[in-house]
């Protein structure tokens, strides 16, 4: 029977929970962390909004409530942060091996440059007669592959669609556009006359800047704040 029996337990311990290895990154997002702290680690997850104290953006290492070392993020996974009624809260049964490995990705993140920046974003200051307004700004995609712009969000506003101002027989046309992308290494510009975001169904009173969230085709998302000016 023994012969049976300690076969059988090895096999279980083999093939139980965390038996697989996987990588920092897949097991931050098993792990649910990204519901709080975003896909990119940067405070912005679906969650972040319902918080009392705003999640970290775990991407600036400097920006840590404990040790920014290896192992005290490991030990801030296990322990959690006391802060108020809200604090992050322990997670002791997540094995410390996996909770090294996310910890280690987290330091990578913080270690990297984004591979994409959003800069220069502002909004024409809309006519009060319609409730659509026109929003600018600049991609920078530092990474060695090309990246597609595929959604945009704003607060304030129903929803964005990506429009491209053509001339067609010498008349003046917009054109939407499904994706926009950036080349490696490179950079768009959003800008008038050329490619723009329309902002469509906006809130009155008119606000002062628009929280703009940018969805790219691997998964990232960038938010940023676009001013509403003047054109001039």
């Amino acid at each position: 029977m023994m012969r049976i029996v300690v076969p059988l337990i090895l096999f279980l311990l083999a093939c139980g929970p965390g038996a697989e290895v996987r990588s920092g990154r897949e097991l931050y997002l098993a792990y649910g962390c990204a519901a709080c702290h975003g896909v990119n680690a940067d405070g912005r997850g679906p969650a972040a909004g319902l918080a009392h104290i705003k999640p970290r953006d775990l991407t600036h290492l400097g920006g840590y409530r404990g040790s920014n070392t290896t192992e005290g993020i490991a030990s801030t996974i296990a322990f959690g942060v006391a802060e108020g009624r809200t604090g992050m809260p322990g997670y002791p049964d997540i094995p410390k091996h996996e909770r090294i490995a996310i910890a280690e990705y987290l330091r990578s993140l913080a270690a990297a440059p984004a591979p994409v920046l959003v800069e220069e974003a502002w909004v024409r200051a809309p006519n009060p007669a319609v409730d659509v307004a026109s929003g600018y700004l600049t991609i920078v995609n530092s990474a060695d592959r090309p990246i597609d712009l595929v959604a945009v969000s704003a607060t304030g506003a129903n929803f964005v669609e990506m429009h491209e101002t053509k001339s067609i027989d010498g008349m003046m046309t917009m054109e939407k556009r499904e994706r926009l992308t950036v080349p490696a290494n490179g950079t768009l510009m959003l800008q008038p006359g050329g490619v723009h975001l329309m902002l469509i169904g906006l809130a009155r009173p008119f606000p002062r800047a628009f929280e703009l969230s940018l969805r790219f085709n691997d998964g990232t998302m960038v938010t940023t704040t676009a001013e509403v000016r003047n054109a001039e």
